[in-house]
């Protein structure tokens, strides 16, 4: 850790595939932000796993060997030579990163949208609240809710909710979580949220994951508390008492609810005003071309916001009445126990069902 620079600007990471249009639009989005002159870009492109992803493929080849990416500092594609898959794809990007001495750095998915002063926002956010053992990550995604702020705030503080639609990291706190993580403590530490309350900072989806998590049986589904994913970021900031930074004006938008990403589902906008329908890909985002750091000040806020998303990121009283149960096998008989509850009931579930389509 001694070797680590002390950089003033984050670097950014992007991953990508086959998706060429978003692509296309987050890296042009990117170069019309003041700051990209300071920015250094590294670009993984992994290589197509079947044929049906390799014109996209193809098309994004074209595009960074004869494209102007003149306007960042520094910019950089590193093309696998065969299929990574998603996951070892960023997260051998993160380790380049980590080689080259960055003390921090910015994490993009291909289909995210920014506004111009996205990158000077997590720039100025990074390096105000690097030495704060509190803030753990900035976001630049920012929900379509009507916060309670103070007037005139550019940003705010949020204790349930991570984003990672833009995300900024501080490398000793995320290494911190990432080992946390992966190791299996985080799931193991359910007990300890029992016992401290913590939980009670969750949103309902985030209580749900958790504890669905802490005791899942099922092998044919991620384990997204094992993993650095923003559901993982959202219970640990709960956990370790935490905050997220988050702009009051949403500095990203989301294009890839259309289907053709991996973890989104596709929504129309249509329906009632929550997560599962807003049309993510026309929300509003800010438009300025600079960005003054201005942190909401009233702690009283915290509370009434993560109501407000609460009811926004919407969870059924079936859904709920399920994670109140995973949550009180562990409350009451250990995690340990409750473990083997729980997979009785997966098994017994699994021969209802066989024997229903038998």
């Amino acid at each position: 850790m001694d070797t680590i620079e002390i950089k003033k600007y984050a670097p950014i990471a992007i991953p990508t595939l086959c998706r060429s249009a978003h692509f296309k639009r987050t890296v042009e989005s990117l170069k019309r932000n003041g700051w990209a002159k300071y920015t250094d870009v590294f670009i993984g492109l992994d290589y197509p796993p079947a044929e049906k992803y390799e014109q996209g493929w193809k098309e994004i080849c074209e595009y960074l060997e004869t494209g102007d990416f003149s306007a960042f500092n520094r910019f950089t594609v590193i093309k696998r030579e065969q299929n990574m898959g998603s996951c070892e794809n960023s997260l051998s990007l993160i380790r380049h990163i980590k080689d080259l001495n960055y003390d921090r750095w910015i994490y993009s998915d291909d289909d995210i949208e920014y506004a111009p002063n996205f990158l000077e926002y997590m720039n100025k956010c990074l390096t105000r609240y690097y030495d704060d053992p509190k803030v753990f990550t900035v976001t630049g995604y920012s929900y379509p809710v009507d916060w309670t702020l103070d007037d005139g705030c550019t940003c705010f503080m949020q204790d349930f909710n991570v984003c990672s639609w833009g995300v900024g990291f501080m490398r000793k706190k995320e290494e911190e979580f990432y080992q946390y993580v992966t190791s299996g403590k985080f799931i193991k530490a359910a007990p300890e949220i029992i016992k401290t309350q913590s939980y009670k900072k969750m949103l309902d989806a985030c209580f749900y994951d958790y504890f669905y998590a802490a005791l899942s049986s099922d092998p044919n589904k991620p384990n997204l508390m094992k993993y650095e994913t923003d559901v993982s970021m959202r219970a640990y900031i709960a956990h370790k008492n935490m905050y997220c930074i988050s702009p009051a004006i949403s500095k990203s938008r989301n294009h890839g609810f259309d289907g053709s990403g991996q973890y989104c589902q596709k929504t129309d906008g249509e329906n009632a005003f929550n997560a599962n329908n807003y049309n993510y890909g026309e929300q509003p985002i800010d438009t300025s071309e600079t960005f003054e750091l201005v942190m909401d000040q009233d702690p009283a806020h915290m509370d009434i916001n993560r109501r407000k998303l609460n009811e926004f990121d919407y969870r059924s009283p079936e859904t709920m009445a399920l994670a109140h149960q995973n949550f009180k096998l562990i409350e009451r008989f250990g995690l340990p126990i409750a473990k083997i509850i729980h997979l009785g009931h997966f098994v017994v579930r699994k021969v209802k069902d066989s024997l229903k389509r038998g």
